[in-house]
């Protein structure tokens, strides 16, 4: 049995147990109602309280996050309960204070995305209105212009919205078999109109029609790293897109990364500087690929060539 209370000075809630009967508990178990001879029921209660009882039963170890009421503080708490059998050992770790500040956070940047979001669509509603009586194909130009620099707007807005989310750890990946073929080919329809200004196409090489991945994630790393070999390529150049069982790569024959410049490419609104001569943007499609192949347990490598070109590859296994 390990000597919980002798760990006082941990922050984790440690308690040791006999079946479901509490044997020893540290300071912070028993600020949460813990202690000697009282049965964890009569501690805590919450939606899934049946089946975590099961485990401990049966000894399984398990690692969860739940809402939880304790009925000695008489209050909900967001905790985290890990269970590890071969000691008997319940650690339950007090995250209500984060998620408060994490919610706090979200709800910001949430409510910042809408109060932006909402004058963008009406704004990009009366360009579109005024495009379609608009005569003059000088003044209709200038409408054009305006409206695409309110489109690379709504996509910053979008973009700084699920960085945030993916850096306070509030996206919860769902992984699951993906038809990739069928996502590969939407996201570079997407990008038609802009290949077709700058004559240029896109080879795709698939091994594999199906991946097991987060569909959002592999498709926003999928098109921000499309979205970035569009920008920085040569008019009547190829974009290679290979997908195959281990890896996803995107190849372009673009300006390419100064080596002085390649440690930096997946900071937060950095930009290269002969990317900013070339072609507007944000600065943010990178910095979202990176921690997106992270919670992923992906790794980036990026080969490049100044002038020449540059090539993303996402490997799969790590």
């Amino acid at each position: 049995m390990v000597d919980v209370d002798k760990l006082d000075f941990l922050k984790e809630a440690l308690v040791s147990l006999r079946g479901l009967t509490v044997q020893a508990c540290n300071l912070e178990a028993k600020r949460l109602g813990f202690s000697e001879g009282k049965e964890i029921l009569a501690v805590f209660t919450c939606s899934r309280v049946d089946e975590l009882v099961e485990k401990i039963r049966n000894r399984e170890s398990f690692k969860e996050r739940i809402e939880a009421y304790f009925f000695e503080p008489q209050e909900k708490r967001y905790v985290e309960v890990f269970f590890i059998p071969e000691y008997s050992l319940l650690v339950v770790t007090d995250l209500t204070e984060e998620k408060r500040l994490n919610d706090a956070k979200l709800d910001f940047v949430t409510a910042v995305s809408h109060e932006l979001s909402t004058p963008l669509s009406t704004l990009k509603g009366n360009l579109v209105y005024l495009e379609e009586i608009e005569k003059d194909p000088k003044k209709l130009e200038v409408l054009k212009k305006m409206e695409r620099a309110v489109e690379r707007l709504e996509t910053t807005v979008n973009q700084l919205k699920t960085l945030s989310m993916i850096q306070l750890g509030l996206y919860e990946l769902k992984v699951e078999e993906v038809d990739v073929r069928g996502l590969v080919g939407e996201v570079i329809e997407e990008f038609r109109e802009e290949l077709e200004k700058k004559n240029m196409k896109v080879n795709v090489l698939l091994e594999v029609d199906h991946v097991k991945t987060d569909r959002f994630a592999f498709r926003t790393i999928l098109k921000n790293l499309l979205s970035n070999a569009v920008k920085y390529s040569y008019s009547g150049s190829t974009i290679s897109v290979f997908l195959g069982p281990d890896r996803l790569s995107v190849k372009d024959e673009g300006i390419g990364i100064k080596d002085e410049e390649k440690d930096r490419i997946f900071e937060r609104f950095y930009r290269g500087s002969e990317a900013v001569r070339m072609a507007p943007g944000s600065g943010l499609g990178l910095s979202i690929v990176k921690p997106l192949c992270n919670m992923m347990g992906y790794s980036l490598e990026v080969k490049s060539k100044w002038l020449m070109g540059s090539e993303f590859i996402v490997h799969f296994k790590g």
